[in-house]
């Protein structure tokens, strides 16, 4: 059963049902691996209902499973509850509490070394790229109206003043993949099931990006340090949706 987010359960009197569900929550960011993730986290009006439904997903899921467990920038949400899924906020486009910008949703798997593989699948189209970024933790609760680390100087300060740390390592501490513009001049704008695939090399230091299929070669060299992978969704005119899975390597 999905559960409406954006419902005002905090209007509502509290019921026994919520209690039970924000104590289970509570027992599973103590116990499980998502302590220090910000994937059971209420966001706004979010009921506690509804967050559980989203911890009985993620135990569904296998270890090997990619899933979204930070989300930064006030214009985007999961899915129907589902982390591995996320759109721009239904209520971005209507509302001026959501500014014209870009929202991240950053992956839990961080990336130290070694060949990794993860296919995004745009189910609805609109203004997303997909990429690399630094495993940071706390941003979320920054209140933050927006984020794109192409944009915020505060990210790239955390990043530098962190570069004696293995985490930060280097100079490259995001790339995101874009798009040649569209007939209608727009770029960084995906069709619904386009399908981008991204290796990360870090034992090369490359990132390689594929689009339905075929290979678009190295996209970014230079790499070091840790990685995860982050989805960008921008709220401008439509709600774009992508969603994350594991997928083999491909062989070329």
């Amino acid at each position: 059963v999905d559960v409406d987010v954006d419902v005002d359960y905090e209007a509502r009197p509290w019921s026994l049902m919520e209690e039970a569900a924000r104590q289970r929550i509570t027992d599973a960011t103590a116990k499980h691996e998502w302590i220090n993730s910000d994937i059971l986290i209420r966001r706004g009006s979010e009921s506690w209902i509804a967050l559980d439904h989203r911890l009985h997903r993620l135990l569904r899921m296998s270890s090997s499973s990619l899933v979204f467990h930070r989300l930064i920038g006030n214009g985007i949400a999961y899915v129907k509850n589902d982390p591995s899924h996320v759109q721009v906020h239904d209520s971005a486009l209507s509302s001026g509490q959501y500014p014209l910008g870009s929202s991240c949703a950053i992956c839990q798997k961080v990336m130290t070394c070694g060949k990794h593989y993860a296919q995004f699948t745009v189910t609805r189209e609109g203004y997303t790229e997909v990429g690399i970024m630094r495993p940071i933790q706390g941003w979320d609760t920054r209140d933050l109206k927006t984020m794109h680390p192409r944009g915020s100087y505060d990210y790239t300060r955390f990043c530098r003043q962190r570069n004696d740390n293995r985490v930060f390592e280097g100079d490259v501490h995001w790339y995101l993949h874009q798009t040649s513009p569209d007939n209608y001049g727009r770029s960084n704008f995906l069709r619904n099931d386009d399908v981008v695939g991204l290796l990360l090399d870090l034992d090369q230091g490359i990132l390689s990006a594929y689009k339905n299929g075929r290979c678009l070669g190295v996209k970014k060299d230079g790499l070091v340090g840790h990685y995860c992978w982050v989805a960008s969704v921008t709220n401008a005119v439509y709600r774009g949706a992508v969603m994350i899975e594991s997928a083999p390597l491909p062989e070329n």
